[in-house]
């Protein structure tokens, strides 16, 4: 190849990456002037040291959009109010607690109360709970049901008329009841 041809190549080369790098998205929502003083936070938490950071929500896009340039996962923020301990609309501290906790199950007693040895007949019954409705199952589906139902509303035996046109994986049902028959 010539000299000429080179710098030729060089040249078109230099202009398809300048339009190249000019195609890349733009970033929304830079954070200039009135943006940051209008308020909206948001909070930030790293899971491995519970530090949390407040910080405008614009910044966070402005992150965000640098990340996605680099091919890096978002940032995700968080409750706000891991951050009410953080003065100001930016800032970087200890994360506050939940606000609300999450409830603690008796998970544990769940599973040993589902594990326990049932000897099934194998015969799918009619069983009722005290909200008046009806299923078909076994005797070991109403006691692995049973584990996780609140001891107020367990199913319990009914007759099999109770459970009439309900079928075996049919789902719960209401139960029939007898009508009331009054002789005169």
């Amino acid at each position: 190849m010539t000299k000429f041809s080179i710098c030729l190549l060089l040249v078109v080369l230099a202009i398809a990456s300048t339009q190249a790098d000019g195609d890349r998205r733009p970033c929304a929502g830079r954070c200039t002037g009135h943006p940051l003083s209008s308020g909206k936070s948001v909070c930030i938490r790293n899971k491995a040291t519970n530090v949390c950071t407040r910080l405008p929500a614009c910044r966070l896009r402005e992150k965000n959009c640098v990340r996605r340039d680099n091919g890096l996962e978002p940032i995700r923020e968080t409750c706000i109010t891991r951050c009410r301990n953080i003065p100001g609309s930016s800032g970087v501290g200890q994360c506050a607690t939940r606000l609300r906790p999450r409830p603690q199950s008796d998970s544990k007693r769940v599973r040993e109360c589902q594990r326990r040895v049932c000897h099934d007949d194998k015969n799918a019954g009619c069983w009722r709970d005290q909200q008046g409705a009806c299923i078909l199952q076994t005797r070991c589906e109403a006691q692995r049901r049973n584990c996780v139902r609140n001891p107020l509303n367990q199913w319990v035996r009914a007759s099999q008329w109770s459970c009439k046109g309900n079928v075996v994986g049919g789902g719960i049902r209401r139960c029939r009841t007898r009508p009331i028959i009054i002789k005169d």
